[in-house]
């Protein structure tokens, strides 16, 4: 028995062993709806080498593969197209599907592409620094007809080189007519498929690829390289949310559906993105901060509330936290939120330490400083002992700092009155930024105006929240969200 592969996808019905009926395919005359085709294949030459790779797999398998001109019909087109230069991905598969009550997925659609800075060789003895054609072309139809990678290198799907190969071996014949049935059509027994359900799968690849969004709700998996989901919209018609096990992109018009991401490192918006100065939206900015500690994520949005007396915006929350998990350590981060924009602004460097003493204590703790340690603290700040972000971080640590030995009952009163203020503050924070992933600034500020301790403050910021979620998430005038799954749990539902 040979070594094979299989999907959860297939030509025809959606079960073991049953025919593929006929597929049309075609050279392709226009641009793909997931790869572009930079050229099309048009010499004679290539194009009786693609004829006979089908050939091959419907002398073997139950599926009739019918030539076609280019056009709605088709069912698998191919073209030329730029990958990543000479030697490395040479040709690609990629395909949708559907299914109903059937056990595997149908094919709809189907595109392959070659690379076109190889160089080709058309005769199945392949030489150094040739590709062979008519074995990549074998290749990529049999991942096109739900056959996946193996291990065994004296097979067609072999992952790596198979240029050795002069044509299908029984590793490949076995694995397409446990999908299709032998050529006379006699019933195969049902194989289990490999644990891969795909709506749309892509051939894997190393280099940086680009794939286009498509409708209905596909998983995407770029594998190796920095690769990149073109969109059909503007950034602020989608979601995207993060967590630990997956990141899911949903277009909440509709037109290119709800999305499971894999190793898909960019996003290119319709008129670029729109946070972070940069053109394209940078996934893997953001993708550690799933894995960040309760604690630790905790700490960062109570910076942003001693800073700012706002909540996060999401997309800068789950970038400081990204960094956090690729080791920035809190200090450094209080010390780069000194130098920001809205903290200059909020804390002019004519400020007096006091006036920024009395600022900080009121945005983490809701009240003015006691005497003694204000004193303390201006005095240390004006002595530049300590600079104003480590003031910052230990007014925050104070907050939740164990009792001191022989504390009294009215100062064990105030702490734990300032521990609930900072706690509130900052579920209110992580409501906006988290759990409902909004990172509009304005209204960020708005919020938490609404906010002086009580708990009818809390209701009044929680309803605040709802009513900007509710128009965030128009489809045409709404906002990016992020929101992160799995890290902190929702203080105030569920």
């Amino acid at each position: 028995m040979g070594d094979y592969h299989l999907s959860e996808a297939k030509w025809g019905e959606g079960e073991f062993g049953t025919p593929g009926g006929t597929v049309y395919w075609s050279f392709a005359t226009t641009p793909g709806t997931g790869f572009g085709f930079s050229d099309y294949i048009t010499d004679p030459v290539y194009r009786n080498v693609i004829r006979d790779a089908f050939q091959a797999w419907e002398d073997v398998a139950d599926i009739d593969f019918v030539e076609t001109s280019d056009g709605s019909l088709t069912d698998i087109r191919l073209g030329w197209d730029v990958i990543d230069g000479p030697f490395s991905v040479v040709g690609e598969a990629a395909s949708r599907g559907s299914k109903t009550t059937s056990t595997l997925f149908s094919f709809t659609e189907a595109e392959i592409r070659f690379d076109i800075a190889e160089n080709w060789a058309t005769d199945r003895d392949v030489a150094r620094n040739e590709v062979g054609l008519y074995q990549v072309a074998l290749h990529e139809i049999g991942h096109a007809i739900g056959l996946d990678h193996t291990n065994d290198p004296d097979t067609i799907m072999y992952v790596s080189d198979i240029s050795d190969l002069q044509g299908l071996t029984a590793g490949d014949i076995e694995g397409a007519q446990a999908f299709y049935g032998p050529a006379d059509s006699s019933p195969s027994s049902q194989p289990t498929p490999d644990p891969t359900p795909p709506v749309i799968t892509y051939a894997p690849t190393r280099g940086a690829d680009t794939f286009m969004a498509r409708a209905g709700n596909d998983v995407i998996d770029g594998m190796g390289g920095i690769d990149t989901l073109s969109l059909t919209g503007e950034q602020s018609q989608y979601t995207l949310t993060l967590s630990a096990g997956n990141i899911i992109l949903t277009d909440r018009t509709g037109r290119d559906g709800t999305d499971t991401l894999i190793s898909i490192e960019r996003l290119d918006f319709q008129s670029g993105a729109s946070t972070l100065g940069n053109t394209l939206f940078e996934i893997d900015t953001f993708d550690g901060i799933a894995t960040l500690d309760p604690d630790d994520f905790a700490q960062i949005v109570e910076l942003y509330i001693a800073y700012f007396n706002r909540a996060p915006d999401a997309v800068g929350l789950a970038f400081w936290g990204n960094a956090f998990a690729d080791g920035l350590s809190m200090e450094e981060m209080a010390a780069l939120f000194i130098d920001q924009d809205e903290t200059r602004d909020a804390y002019p460097s004519a400020m007096s330490n006091a006036a920024f003493a009395t600022a900080v204590y009121n945005n983490v703790l809701g009240r003015i400083p006691d005497a003694e340690g204000f004193d303390f603290w201006v005095g240390v700040l004006d002595d530049g002992a300590v600079g104003r972000d480590t003031f910052i971080l230990s007014v925050l640590d104070g907050a939740k700092a164990a009792f001191p030995p022989g504390a009294s009952a009215a100062f064990i009163a105030q702490m734990l009155e300032d521990r609930q203020y900072l706690s509130d503050k900052a579920d209110i924070g992580a409501y906006f930024a988290v759990h409902k992933g909004m990172s509009d600034v304005t209204e960020a500020v708005q919020i938490m105006t609404l906010f002086d301790g009580s708990e009818s403050s809390i209701e009044n910021a929680l309803n605040a929240i709802e009513g900007h979620y509710d128009a965030a998430l128009s489809a045409d005038s709404g906002d990016f969200l992020m929101p992160l799954l799995g890290v902190l749990d929702n203080p105030f539902f569920g």
